[in-house]
């Protein structure tokens, strides 16, 4: 049996709704909160916290204050574990919100993947490539690698549990390690849900060697 992450299958999707009453955004903190989330386009108060080194609390207050001035919006998603759990993905309000509960549970992996990321890679940048259709969605991350005077572009997806792997992808975020062990297309590295929100694991051991079939 696999150990279950929040952003393993999603059920549901419910946007918050605004108070009638708009405040004004202040602060150094929210607008570099601010940055973040137009960059990533989709992050959890937890990736958040991560890139901001501040408790997830801290973050969630922070969040709270901004989305009251309508600068951000915010969708609850309903995932399928046991006991069942409700977690929110936060966005641009100008943002496009996710066609459904599974796609919000793979942006969410994604931007657990930007929060680890971020600001540990040189000339860092990132992006999410979703088909003319939406049915295909991944991220594109370029960096510099230490040493190298060439940027490397790598793709990144974040199948969900019982969906396909986009084979063209580079790296792999599945939820447990075990299904990204198993499911990994042969030449390609993996990390996983779990991995990714333990800060107690380095970013350089977060991502597999190749896999070998």
């Amino acid at each position: 049996m696999y150990k279950d992450s929040a952003f393993a299958i999603g059920t549901g999707v419910r946007k918050l709704l605004y108070p009638l009453k708009i405040n004004e955004l202040h602060g150094n903190k929210n607008f570099g909160l601010i940055k973040y989330i137009s960059e990533a386009e989709y992050l959890t108060a937890t990736s958040i916290a991560t890139l901001m080194g501040a408790s997830r609390m801290k973050i969630q207050k922070y969040l709270g204050d901004i989305w009251k001035t309508r600068v951000v919006k915010c969708i609850e998603v309903l995932a399928n574990t046991k006991p069942e759990r409700v977690f929110k993905l936060w966005m641009i309000s100008t943002t496009i919100l996710p066609k459904n509960a599974m796609e919000a549970c793979r942006l969410a992996a994604l931007g657990a993947f930007y929060g680890r990321a971020k600001n540990l890679l040189t000339d860092f940048e990132w992006g999410i490539v979703r088909s003319k259709d939406r049915k295909a969605l991944t991220a594109e991350m370029v960096y510099l690698p230490s040493g190298e005077k060439e940027k490397t572009r790598l793709v990144i997806d974040a199948p969900r549990r019982g969906e396909k792997p986009n084979a063209d992808a580079d790296i792999f975020i599945f939820p447990s390690v075990e299904e990204a062990m198993i499911f990994t297309p042969a030449g390609k590295r993996y990390t996983a849900d779990i991995m990714l929100l333990n800060r107690n694991i380095d970013f350089k051991n977060l991502i597999s060697d190749p896999v070998s079939r």
